[in-house]
């Protein structure tokens, strides 16, 4: 009997992350940030005078991809980086620049939130957001 990959977590977690992306990519694009991107940017805001690698465990990203979208976003003028006062950290923070961006495109992060509500219902999508917190955390 072959096993059926249509039911495989990673595969179908992937596709997901990807469409949610496109979809929030396209509300964002005007404004030459990505999803990915403003979540950062959210989370800078949220998180200051973090490290890169605090930044990384607590939102979920790749040291990689996180510190290629901090150098993106710092040539944007959107986040400035300095040296951390213990070790050899990096610490990134919102400029003026990014804090102004974030208050601009939050109307546009809650459209998005309540079309992905309206399409999978407020209950699906409220489950939706449990359950992926409690895979973030395997």
């Amino acid at each position: 009997m072959m096993d059926d990959f249509s039911h495989c977590m990673v595969s179908n977690t992937r596709m997901a992350a990807r469409a949610i992306t496109r979809r929030y990519d396209a509300y964002l694009r005007p404004f030459g940030v990505t999803a990915t991107q403003f979540s950062l940017l959210g989370g800078l805001s949220q998180m200051p005078s973090s490290t890169v690698s605090e930044i990384a465990e607590e939102r979920g990203f790749d040291r990689t991809t996180l510190t290629r979208n901090l150098d993106r976003l710092e040539e944007m003028g959107l986040v400035a980086a300095h040296h951390s006062d213990h070790g050899n950290g990096r610490i990134s923070e919102l400029t003026p620049k990014g804090a102004a961006l974030i208050a601009e495109l939050l109307p546009l992060w809650r459209q998005a939130q309540a079309d992905m509500k309206a399409e999978l219902s407020s209950r699906t999508f409220d489950d939706s957001i449990k359950m992926l917190k409690r895979l973030a955390k395997i």
